[in-house]
Protein backbone atom coordinates (compact mmCIF):
# COMPACT_ATOMS: atom_id res chain seq x y z
CA UNK A 1 0.00 0.00 0.00
CA UNK A 2 2.54 2.49 0.75
CA UNK A 3 4.26 1.93 -2.80
CA UNK A 4 0.63 3.46 -3.90
CA UNK A 5 0.93 6.72 -1.51
CA UNK A 6 4.51 7.88 -2.07
CA UNK A 7 4.90 11.30 -3.68
CA UNK A 8 6.66 9.98 -6.82
CA UNK A 9 3.29 7.37 -7.09
CA UNK A 10 1.04 10.51 -6.28
CA UNK A 11 2.54 12.49 -9.28
CA UNK A 12 1.58 9.37 -11.04
CA UNK A 13 -1.51 9.25 -10.35
CA UNK A 14 -2.33 12.81 -10.31
CA UNK A 15 -1.01 13.07 -13.77
CA UNK A 16 -2.96 10.32 -14.89
CA UNK A 17 -6.32 11.90 -13.48
CA UNK A 18 -5.33 15.17 -14.99
CA UNK A 19 -5.01 14.17 -18.35
CA UNK A 20 -8.00 11.63 -18.31
CA UNK A 21 -10.02 14.85 -17.01
CA UNK A 22 -8.59 17.16 -20.17
CA UNK A 23 -9.70 14.53 -22.54
CA UNK A 24 -13.29 13.90 -21.24
CA UNK A 25 -14.00 17.34 -20.92
CA UNK A 26 -12.93 18.43 -24.22
CA UNK A 27 -13.68 14.53 -25.95
CA UNK A 28 -16.90 13.38 -23.40
CA UNK A 29 -18.10 16.79 -21.85
CA UNK A 30 -20.65 18.68 -24.46
CA UNK A 31 -20.50 21.94 -25.53
CA UNK A 32 -21.80 24.55 -23.33
CA UNK A 33 -25.05 25.80 -24.60
CA UNK A 34 -24.77 29.46 -23.35
CA UNK A 35 -22.70 32.14 -25.10
CA UNK A 36 -19.80 31.29 -23.51
CA UNK A 37 -19.57 28.12 -25.77
CA UNK A 38 -16.47 26.63 -26.41
CA UNK A 39 -14.73 28.21 -24.13
CA UNK A 40 -16.26 27.08 -20.92
CA UNK A 41 -14.24 23.91 -21.19
CA UNK A 42 -11.40 26.31 -19.34
CA UNK A 43 -14.58 25.11 -16.04
CA UNK A 44 -12.81 21.56 -15.81
CA UNK A 45 -9.66 22.67 -14.28
CA UNK A 46 -10.49 26.43 -13.62
CA UNK A 47 -12.56 25.47 -10.42
CA UNK A 48 -10.69 22.26 -9.52
CA UNK A 49 -7.67 24.23 -9.38
CA UNK A 50 -9.38 26.77 -7.29
CA UNK A 51 -10.89 24.44 -4.86
CA UNK A 52 -7.81 22.88 -4.28
CA UNK A 53 -6.51 26.17 -3.27
CA UNK A 54 -8.50 27.22 -0.67
CA UNK A 55 -8.01 22.87 0.58
CA UNK A 56 -3.83 23.83 0.95
CA UNK A 57 -5.33 27.36 3.03
CA UNK A 58 -7.64 24.97 4.86
CA UNK A 59 -5.19 22.70 5.88
CA UNK A 60 -2.72 25.55 6.83
CA UNK A 61 -5.17 26.56 9.00
CA UNK A 62 -5.57 22.88 10.75
CA UNK A 63 -1.67 23.25 11.08
CA UNK A 64 -1.67 26.70 12.69
CA UNK A 65 -3.97 25.30 15.23
CA UNK A 66 -1.97 22.29 16.17
CA UNK A 67 1.21 24.49 16.48
CA UNK A 68 -0.22 26.57 18.62
CA UNK A 69 -1.52 23.74 21.12
CA UNK A 70 1.59 21.97 20.98
CA UNK A 71 4.51 24.27 19.69
CA UNK A 72 5.62 21.32 17.47
CA UNK A 73 7.13 22.87 14.52
CA UNK A 74 6.34 19.90 12.30
CA UNK A 75 2.86 21.91 12.02
CA UNK A 76 4.62 24.74 11.41
CA UNK A 77 6.46 23.15 8.19
CA UNK A 78 3.24 21.93 7.24
CA UNK A 79 1.38 25.53 7.50
CA UNK A 80 4.28 27.12 5.40
CA UNK A 81 4.27 23.75 2.43
CA UNK A 82 0.52 24.55 2.33
CA UNK A 83 0.82 28.24 2.07
CA UNK A 84 3.13 28.18 -0.79
CA UNK A 85 1.27 25.55 -2.57
CA UNK A 86 -2.05 27.52 -1.76
CA UNK A 87 -0.62 30.57 -3.22
CA UNK A 88 0.90 28.84 -6.53
CA UNK A 89 -2.53 27.59 -7.32
CA UNK A 90 -4.14 30.89 -6.70
CA UNK A 91 -1.67 32.04 -9.27
CA UNK A 92 -3.21 29.32 -11.62
CA UNK A 93 -6.42 30.43 -10.83
CA UNK A 94 -6.42 34.14 -11.69
CA UNK A 95 -4.47 33.39 -14.74
CA UNK A 96 -7.31 30.93 -16.37
CA UNK A 97 -9.93 33.14 -14.09
CA UNK A 98 -8.73 35.95 -16.26
CA UNK A 99 -8.48 34.07 -19.80
CA UNK A 100 -11.76 32.57 -18.95
CA UNK A 101 -13.63 36.14 -17.65
CA UNK A 102 -12.36 37.75 -20.95
CA UNK A 103 -14.36 35.10 -23.10
CA UNK A 104 -17.57 34.73 -20.80
CA UNK A 105 -17.72 38.39 -19.58
CA UNK A 106 -16.15 40.44 -22.23
CA UNK A 107 -13.73 41.98 -19.25
CA UNK A 108 -10.16 40.34 -17.88
CA UNK A 109 -11.28 41.32 -14.36
CA UNK A 110 -14.25 42.67 -12.69
CA UNK A 111 -14.27 43.91 -8.59
CA UNK A 112 -17.23 41.48 -8.41
CA UNK A 113 -17.71 39.54 -4.78
CA UNK A 114 -15.43 36.35 -5.58
CA UNK A 115 -12.66 37.76 -7.41
CA UNK A 116 -12.41 40.96 -4.85
CA UNK A 117 -12.56 38.19 -1.81
CA UNK A 118 -9.98 35.77 -3.61
CA UNK A 119 -7.42 38.56 -4.23
CA UNK A 120 -8.29 39.60 -0.80
CA UNK A 121 -7.21 36.42 0.23
CA UNK A 122 -4.16 36.13 -1.90
CA UNK A 123 -3.00 39.26 0.08
CA UNK A 124 -3.53 38.10 3.22
CA UNK A 125 -1.16 34.89 2.36
CA UNK A 126 1.74 36.59 0.68
CA UNK A 127 1.45 38.80 4.22
CA UNK A 128 2.03 35.80 5.59
CA UNK A 129 5.41 34.63 4.02
CA UNK A 130 6.63 38.20 4.15
CA UNK A 131 6.25 38.11 8.04
CA UNK A 132 7.98 34.99 8.24
CA UNK A 133 10.55 36.76 6.07
CA UNK A 134 11.12 39.69 8.58
CA UNK A 135 11.01 37.17 12.12
CA UNK A 136 14.20 35.30 12.79
CA UNK A 137 13.58 33.57 15.99
CA UNK A 138 12.06 30.61 14.84
CA UNK A 139 9.51 30.16 17.63
CA UNK A 140 8.38 33.36 17.78
CA UNK A 141 8.14 33.41 14.16
CA UNK A 142 5.76 30.05 13.58
CA UNK A 143 3.69 31.55 16.13
CA UNK A 144 3.50 34.79 14.51
CA UNK A 145 2.81 32.84 11.26
CA UNK A 146 0.35 30.35 13.24
CA UNK A 147 -2.06 33.34 13.88
CA UNK A 148 -1.72 35.22 10.95
CA UNK A 149 -3.08 31.58 9.08
CA UNK A 150 -5.88 31.58 11.13
CA UNK A 151 -7.19 35.41 10.51
CA UNK A 152 -6.24 34.92 6.92
CA UNK A 153 -8.58 31.67 6.90
CA UNK A 154 -11.71 33.50 7.68
CA UNK A 155 -11.60 34.71 4.11
CA UNK A 156 -11.92 31.26 2.56
CA UNK A 157 -15.60 30.28 3.62
CA UNK A 158 -16.24 34.13 2.85
CA UNK A 159 -15.01 33.47 -0.70
CA UNK A 160 -16.58 30.20 -1.35
CA UNK A 161 -19.94 31.97 -0.07
CA UNK A 162 -19.35 35.18 -2.09
CA UNK A 163 -21.78 33.74 -5.05
CA UNK A 164 -24.27 32.63 -2.78
CA UNK A 165 -24.58 35.21 -0.11
CA UNK A 166 -24.23 37.97 -2.82
CA UNK A 167 -25.89 36.82 -6.06
CA UNK A 168 -25.39 39.76 -7.59
CA UNK A 169 -21.86 38.86 -9.05
CA UNK A 170 -20.52 37.37 -12.30
CA UNK A 171 -20.25 34.16 -10.81
CA UNK A 172 -22.99 31.16 -11.24
CA UNK A 173 -23.63 28.86 -8.59
CA UNK A 174 -22.92 25.43 -9.61
CA UNK A 175 -23.14 23.16 -6.56
CA UNK A 176 -26.12 23.73 -4.58
CA UNK A 177 -27.78 21.55 -2.12
CA UNK A 178 -30.30 20.62 -4.26
CA UNK A 179 -27.04 19.24 -6.80
CA UNK A 180 -24.37 20.40 -8.82
CA UNK A 181 -26.62 21.82 -11.84
CA UNK A 182 -24.35 19.48 -13.96
CA UNK A 183 -25.31 16.28 -16.40
CA UNK A 184 -23.45 13.32 -15.65
CA UNK A 185 -21.06 13.59 -18.63
CA UNK A 186 -20.08 17.37 -17.38
CA UNK A 187 -20.06 15.82 -13.49
CA UNK A 188 -17.49 12.95 -14.55
CA UNK A 189 -15.24 15.56 -16.18
CA UNK A 190 -15.35 17.57 -13.30
CA UNK A 191 -14.79 14.79 -10.61
CA UNK A 192 -12.25 13.32 -12.63
CA UNK A 193 -10.16 16.86 -12.52
CA UNK A 194 -11.26 17.80 -9.49
CA UNK A 195 -9.44 14.01 -8.23
CA UNK A 196 -6.78 14.66 -10.03
CA UNK A 197 -5.49 18.31 -8.25
CA UNK A 198 -5.95 17.04 -5.34
CA UNK A 199 -3.69 13.84 -5.71
CA UNK A 200 -1.59 16.66 -7.28
CA UNK A 201 -1.67 18.41 -3.88
CA UNK A 202 -1.39 15.59 -1.44
CA UNK A 203 1.80 14.78 -3.96
CA UNK A 204 3.22 18.29 -3.71
CA UNK A 205 2.81 18.67 -0.27
CA UNK A 206 4.86 14.90 0.45
CA UNK A 207 7.44 16.62 -1.52
CA UNK A 208 7.74 19.43 -0.44
CA UNK A 209 7.69 18.46 2.81
CA UNK A 210 10.58 15.97 2.51
CA UNK A 211 12.49 18.90 1.36
CA UNK A 212 11.97 21.54 4.36
CA UNK A 213 12.91 18.36 6.59
CA UNK A 214 16.52 17.90 4.51
CA UNK A 215 16.78 21.47 5.00
CA UNK A 216 16.63 21.56 9.02
CA UNK A 217 18.78 18.60 9.07
CA UNK A 218 21.38 20.40 7.17
CA UNK A 219 20.54 23.89 9.39
CA UNK A 220 21.44 21.65 12.52
CA UNK A 221 24.62 20.07 11.10
CA UNK A 222 25.72 23.23 9.63
CA UNK A 223 25.08 24.61 13.45
CA UNK A 224 26.58 22.07 15.57
CA UNK A 225 29.45 22.06 13.26
CA UNK A 226 30.03 26.20 13.85
CA UNK A 227 29.58 25.01 17.51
Amino acid sequence: MKQFVSAPALFVEAGICLIAGLLLAFLYAPVDASAMGFSQKIFFYHVPIAETALVAFGIAFVAAIAYLRTQNLKWDRLGLVCVRLGLLFSLLVMITGVVWGKAAWGVWWAWEPRLTTFLLLCLLYVAYLVLRSVVEEQQRRATYAAVLAIIAFIDVPMTFLATRLLPEGLHPVVITASGTGMEGSMLVSFLVSMLGMTLLLVALVRRDLTVEDLTDRVADLKHAIGG
